[in-house]
């Protein structure tokens, strides 16, 4: 089954917007202004915490609050992490390429077996 044109830009519109999505949660998670308003608003949290007494459903908001923050971070931070190691990968490869004495086998190794790598490491370090 083959997606329609029209379709096929849907889907890549929508792949481009979470992207642009992820990015700016990127940036703004990592921000300066992002951790004092985060520490403010822990200050806010033990203040308001204590004048009500800790009350039980005081402990669910908070951990109800924490997770629904913690659960999307954790894919912001994968997909910055897969994006920067996957540029930092093709900037090697073409160092890689780009010098004389270097052997093809270290182009795209990430790709290969843990075993492979393992063999091309020894022999790296064994040579005289």
């Amino acid at each position: 089954m083959t997606r329609e044109p029209n379709q096929a830009g849907k889907a890549e519109s929508a792949s481009q917007a979470a992207t642009t999505l992820l990015d700016v949660l990127s940036r703004w998670a990592g921000a300066r202004w992002t951790a004092m308003a985060v520490t403010a608003s822990m200050i806010v949290y033990l203040i308001i915490g204590a004048a009500v007494g800790f009350d039980h459903w005081w402990q669910v908001f908070v951990h109800s609050a924490a997770a629904m923050v913690t659960v999307p971070m954790l894919f912001v931070l994968q997909h910055t992490t897969n994006r920067e190691t996957s540029a930092v990968l093709i900037k090697l490869d073409e160092l890689i390429q780009a010098t004389t004495h270097a052997k093809e086998d270290f182009v795209d190794l990430e790709d290969q077996e843990v075993s492979d790598q393992e063999q091309l490491h020894d022999e790296l370090h064994h040579r005289t």
